[in-house]
């Protein structure tokens, strides 16, 4: 951690002639000077410290004296100044290695010239302040982190703890550190004693520390230079509240599931009149006859949940629970405990299990929408589910039956997925029995009506205020507006009429802005004739008929032929939903014109 700081050693370093006398050497030591003499090619280093021990050598030569003891003050460990900046434990085990006396370094330059020594205390020193350093900044990443952390060596003691996972678990630091880990959790249920012995990294597992706590846990074993594991770590994210919110939103959608409508075709709600939506409602009547997976593509917000949803309701397990699971939104680690649920015991060593979706889908239907965002480990499990019918949870070693019908939603190609090995096989023929393609907004307007009819009732209801009415230059404008998001756009816009009108009818002014822009204007033609009109768009420009042929804003005037003038009135019709009134004032014409024409063209 901070070997980017280099190892001072002590320059204070005298080099003698073996001829020299020892009074000079020993004078220089005492003077607290260092010394350095090569007798015979071997280096020799004398400290301050050996003065005491040369006196004992006499008044000849140092060369005599040294040969005397050849051993006790020879150079077992050289460095080179560029080795200062390796770390503290490297240069310790080369040192250790050459030799275990503790007789200091010699230091020398590139051309193996002495200038400096490293005594074993100052190593020492250094390396405890950076020891306790590096502790500092530990404990500090500990307390900084937003998740629990735990740290335990090869034994299993507890030796980091910080105040989030005091928090989690409710065991406070000073009760746990220093302690093994197994004496507050269960052993064979813990994750980071799981990786002292296999050693493997673990990414976004789920677990559950105790009633009301979910965590993800991210754990690796600590490995020492050179190989051996000495340790493990492991983070527990609290996903607590991403978990109760999602159980809020499942019983909600639950209770609303269980209301049976009035109406006796549950169909009624998507009936459309086109021809795209026809045909997949008249094979959607044919699948809630039968309990089969069904496989649900459409844009997003196209409506493959609601369409579930009455596939369910009119079938034979009607009376049973409908479950949501959007796939995209569930954490991968989180995936397979979500759907199949987990043993008592398999996390925190609590007795008390969870049931899986699946499980608490039993007897009735389930949604899984973005089904391509199941990890490949849960789209294996849950294809095993399908062909047996069996739910295993997490931990558990036994099956048990589980009767759900699934259905599946995606906006995705899953075929070409499973060309590129991103989605199993055995999966998607198992999903794909029968497929529906659920069409976009844009491509059935003339539901458009039925839907905003729907909505209108719908938020009336839960915003306790008067059933408001349409504009028909609002209908015009959602007409004229593509809807990229779909359904779910078109009921987020009618939720904001509802609640910015303060008068029984919704107009232009209570839209959003993009869907104003879109609007189209209508304007009288120049001849003042109250029973002929065009459609003019936003900017003023004025569309004909030889522009835009299929669309209302053309001319309804005596020139065009009678095919394409009772078109248009059906148009007219369809997009007010056959309000009569409606339909005049979008034509431009007088409601009792409007009333002959529907005679002479028998449009009743």
């Amino acid at each position: 951690m901070f070997n980017h700081e280099r190892i001072l050693i002590r320059r204070e370093l005298t080099r003698f002639e073996p001829d020299e006398k020892m009074s000079v050497l020993l004078a220089a030591l005492q003077g607290g000077q260092a010394s350095t003499v090569e007798l015979g090619r071997i280096p020799y280093l004398l400290t301050p410290d050996d003065a005491g021990l040369l006196e004992a050598f006499g008044g000849g030569s140092i060369g005599e004296g040294l040969r005397l003891d050849r051993t006790r003050f020879a150079v077992s460990t050289v460095f080179r100044e560029s080795d200062l900046a390796l770390p503290v434990n490297e240069l310790a085990s080369r040192w250790y290695g050459a030799d275990a006396s503790g007789r200091p370094a010699l230091v020398v330059n590139d051309e193996l010239e002495p200038i400096g020594y490293l005594p074993l205390v100052d190593l020492l020193k250094l390396a405890a302040d950076r020891q306790q350093r590096a502790e500092a900044y530990f404990d500090a990443l500990l307390e900084t982190v937003s998740d629990a952390v735990t740290v335990v060596d090869r034994n299993g003691t507890v030796i980091g703890w910080n105040a989030v996972a005091e928090e989690v678990y409710g065991i406070a630091k000073t009760d746990i550190v220093g302690r093994t880990i197994g004496e507050h959790f269960d052993p064979d249920a813990l994750v980071v004693l799981s990786i002292l012995d296999e050693g493997r990294r673990l990414r976004g597992a789920y677990h559950r520390p105790r009633e009301g706590t979910h965590v993800l846990i991210n754990a690796s074993p600590i490995v020492k230079p050179g190989g051996g594991i000495i340790g493990g770590v492991a983070t527990e994210q609290d996903i607590t509240h991403l978990v109760k919110l999602n159980d809020e939103l499942t019983v909600a959608a639950s209770r609303l599931l269980t209301q049976r409508a009035h109406d006796e075709d549950p169909f009624a709600l998507i009936s459309g009149r086109g021809e795209s939506m026809g045909k997949v409602i008249k094979l959607a009547k044919k699948l809630a006859e039968n309990d089969s997976a069904v496989l649900l593509i459409g844009e997003t917000g196209a409506g493959k949940e609601q369409l579930a949803k009455v596939i369910h309701r009119a079938g034979a397990r009607a009376e049973g629970p409908f479950l949501s699971l959007s796939c995209g939104a569930v954490p991968a680690g989180l995936a397979e405990a979500e759907l199949f649920g987990y043993q008592g015991g398999a996390f925190s060593g609590q007795p008390s299990g969870q049931a899986g979706r699946l499980e608490s889908a039993d007897g009735g239907s389930i949604f899984l929408n973005e089904i391509e965002c199941l990890p490949p480990d849960v789209q294996e499990k849950l294809a095993q589910y399908i062909k047996r019918h069996k739910v295993t949870r997490i931990g558990a070693s036994e099956a048990v039956p589980v009767s759900v019908r699934i259905f599946a939603g995606t906006s995705q190609d899953l075929e070409q997925l499973v060309r590129e090995g991103k989605f199993r096989t055995d999966l998607y023929y198992a999903l794909n029995v029968v497929s529906l393609k659920v069409p976009p907004l844009r491509e059935r307007r003339e539901d458009l009506g039925a839907l905003v009819q729907m909505y209108l009732r719908v938020f009336s209801l839960q915003y306790q205020k008067a059933l408001p009415t349409v504009s028909p230059e609002v209908m015009l404008a959602f007409a004229n507006y593509d809807w990229p998001g779909n359904v779910s756009e078109l009921r987020a816009v009618i939720e904001r009429c509802v609640i910015l009108s303060d008068n029984e009818q919704i107009t232009l002014e209570h839209l959003p802005e993009v869907l104003q822009r879109r609007q189209a204007q209508l304007e009288y033609a120049a001849t003042g004739n109250a029973d002929t009109m065009f459609v003019g768009t936003a900017d003023g420009s004025a569309a004909t008929k030889t522009e835009q042929t299929d669309r209302l804003d053309k001319m309804l005037r005596p020139r065009i032929t009678p095919e394409e003038e009772m078109e248009l009135m059906k148009e007219a019709l369809e997009r007010t939903s056959g309000n009569k009134s409606n339909a005049a004032k979008l034509l431009g014409i007088s409601r009792g014109t409007l009333y002959k024409k529907i005679r002479d063209y028998n449009l009743v």
